[in-house]
């Protein structure tokens, strides 16, 4: 029977503690390591919102003063299974001021895939190519509580139009002239051709 001495039994056992010791550590490392690097691997969720703005009717393709154009903020959700804040909804006129925008009271939650309607109006006072845009704004409930800014535009025609007053009579005066001058002119001929006539 081989016999060891008691302080070998002890010094071969520390030195099995010692080893383990770095294992230990590198496992913990290792582990660590993995962990931010599926932290790291997670997509920042970027909210699934977009905002369109049309007309209702679309017809005309273009508006003559003093019509009312009739604008529509659609705000679609189109995440798969996020949910969204809605805290804003704003609008700015053609001739630069506030819109009144029509639908829910502020903020409400729309559910993922649906989407919400607001409307406002505006009476045409300025010709030309007319800008109207709009501002929302909201987050996203999620793990991450992303917000978003959407903005969106439309353009529409706006000609002119004849609205009666000095303007159509000038208008109307123009178009008359060229036959005034011509009957005044035939009407003098037709006077000279008659005192000849008499004359001889």
């Amino acid at each position: 029977m081989l016999f060891v001495p008691k302080n070998i039994g002890r010094a071969i056992a520390k030195g099995e503690r010692e080893l383990k010791r770095p294992r230990m550590l590198l496992g913990l490392l290792v582990t660590l390591a993995l962990a931010l690097s599926v932290v790291m691997a997670v997509p920042a969720y970027a909210a699934d919102v977009s905002v369109a703005k049309g007309v209702t009717p679309p017809e005309p393709v273009a508006y003559n003063l003093t019509d009312t154009i009739h604008y529509i903020i659609l705000i679609m959700n189109t995440s798969l299974s996020e949910d969204v804040v809605v805290q804003v909804v704003s609008d700015t006129l053609p001739d630069g001021s506030p819109g009144n925008v029509a639908g829910p009271a502020l903020p409400y939650t729309i559910p993922h895939g649906q989407n919400v309607t607001y409307t406002c109006d505006w009476v045409a006072t300025k010709t030309g190519t007319v800008v109207n845009t709009c501002h929302v704004s909201g987050y996203q409930i999620s793990t991450f509580n992303d917000t978003f800014n959407r903005n969106g535009e439309k353009s529409s025609l706006v000609i002119g139009r004849e609205v009666g007053g000095t303007a159509s009579l000038v208008n109307k005066l123009g178009l008359l002239a060229p036959w005034a001058v011509l009957l005044g002119c035939a009407g003098i001929v037709a006077l000279v051709m008659l005192r000849r006539r008499r004359q001889a």
